[in-house]
């Protein structure tokens, strides 16, 4: 009796230290970027011990935390809630069990994951593990809570080993463009854009995903534009880069920038934090002042230029080193064939009232008479749209006047007016806004013309073209 008794007692001792024993688990979690950038759930088994059959009997599994949260061990942006994490048990010793499968959201209570009908074998615990990305914005580091899982057994204590289990998510560090930089294109198709002091802009929207801070820069390929164009021109433009400001709109520490082949940041070094959900969209502006527009792009064509977008993690921003991203697209400035010729005085007179008019001949000078704009070389024309100066059924040749530059103004000659369309201007450059001062005459070889030619108004109308019709 006393060795029975001696065997019993060992028994129970073996039984006592078998509950005390503490071991933690670890469960690492590894949140791919692929999830957090299309905001998807992320599912992962893993095991939480072995289940010990022979101490239990119809067994309840729970699981709670042991921590108010998903606490930051590494990087991250503050706590994490733990109904992120999404539990629910998968099978015992490989086999899918019998009895009540619930998924929970794992808090600080305690909740059943099953309920057995029937006893279980014992074996490992393997359940699964449903991470929801979309309700949280994910900083890179490690966010941890410790799980503690619960089977009580017919004897008391846990039939579950080792019971408690440290939990690690671990979300990586990356920044990913979603959208293609591609080229970016400013239009300038209309003669506005060089009179209004801002000139012209377009813009590039670029869709970001990330997890830690970022400094976005910008780059070109060469410091001058290359040039094409299948229209006339005097002689190939040659336009830096530097004429395009750059910046980011709607944030409010981005930093103007001019393009260079160096690469420049668009916000101070501490970059841009980590937007909500993870998701952001970068407007680029690209923009182009009137007076660089007159300097850099007259002409007629497509301007062109390799432009790289970088976005660089500062390099003491977790973790430590170096992570970039790129992208690499075109900006191009494309100048349609523009033109205009606008008189500023529709009425010239030239009147003769006195013999000193028919014998010296007389001159009309029209100050600021035209004022031109032609974003290819040009010519400029003058012709009448009728055969004479005529005064009711009477005439005078249109011979007898003379068009031409007033005393100081260059570029043109004088021509003798004709309904057919006579050349003032041949192969000028492109040009704004030119003034022309005009002069209208009618010379003393001419004024017998005049002669013997009843009083009256003698009209008819002209016409100033950049083609000869």
């Amino acid at each position: 009796m006393q060795k029975k008794k001696l065997h019993i007692k060992s028994a129970l001792t073996l039984a006592a230290s078998l509950y005390t024993i503490h071991v933690q688990a670890q469960i690492n979690v590894n949140l791919p970027a692929a999830n957090i950038t299309a905001r998807t759930d992320y599912q992962q088994n893993f095991t939480s011990g072995t289940y010990t059959s022979a101490l239990g009997l119809l067994p309840t599994i729970g699981v709670k935390s042991n921590t108010a949260n998903f606490s930051n061990t590494l990087g991250g942006n503050g706590p994490a809630p733990l109904n992120l994490a999404h539990i629910k048990l998968v099978s015992i010793n490989n086999l899918t069990v019998l009895g009540t499968f619930t998924e929970i959201a794992l808090s600080t209570t305690n909740q059943n994951i099953f309920a057995a009908v029937a006893s279980v074998a014992s074996g490992t615990v393997l359940n699964n593990l449903r991470l929801a990305t979309a309700g949280f914005t994910w900083v890179a580091g490690t966010y941890t809570a410790e799980l503690f899982f619960l089977a009580p057994g017919l004897l008391g204590g846990n039939v579950i080993t080792p019971a408690t289990h440290t939990m690690n998510i671990i979300v990586p560090s990356f920044i990913t463009p979603l959208t293609t930089a591609g080229t970016t294109s400013i239009l300038v198709n209309n003669l506005s854009f060089y009179r209004t002091p801002a000139g012209i802009s377009a813009s590039k929207a670029i869709n970001l995903t990330n997890t830690v801070n970022y400094r976005p820069s910008l780059q070109t390929g060469n410091s001058n534009f290359s040039f094409s164009t299948t229209l006339p021109y005097n002689s190939l433009p040659v336009t830096t880069v530097s004429s395009v400001a750059t910046t980011l709109t709607a944030i409010p520490t981005a930093t103007p920038i001019t393009l260079s082949t160096t690469a420049q940041g668009l916000t101070p070094v501490a970059g841009l934090a980590v937007p909500t959900n993870n998701s952001q969209t970068l407007n680029y502006a690209f923009s182009i002042d009137a007076t660089k527009l007159k300097t850099g792009f007259l002409q007629a064509g497509t301007y062109s230029v390799p432009i790289t977008y970088t976005w660089n993690k500062p390099t003491a921003t977790y973790p430590t080193g170096t992570l970039q991203a790129q992208g690499v697209g075109s900006l191009e400035v494309v100048v349609s064939d523009l033109s205009e010729i606008i008189a500023n005085q529709s009425t010239v007179n030239l009147t003769f009232s006195t013999a000193s008019h028919y014998q010296n001949g007389v001159n009309q000078d029209m100050p600021a008479h035209l004022k031109l704009s032609k974003t290819t070389p040009y010519n400029v024309y003058v012709r009448a749209t009728s055969a004479n100066f005529a005064s009711g059924v009477n005439s005078v040749p249109l011979n007898v006047m003379r068009i031409g530059p007033m005393p100081g103004q260059t570029g043109m000659q004088t021509v003798t007016l004709s309904a057919t369309a006579q050349q003032l201007i041949n192969g000028a450059a492109p040009v704004i806004d030119r003034s022309l001062n005009i002069r209208y005459s009618i010379p003393a070889s001419e004024t017998s013309k005049l002669l013997n030619k009843p009083a009256g108004t003698y009209t008819t109308n002209i016409i100033f073209s950049f083609v000869a019709p």
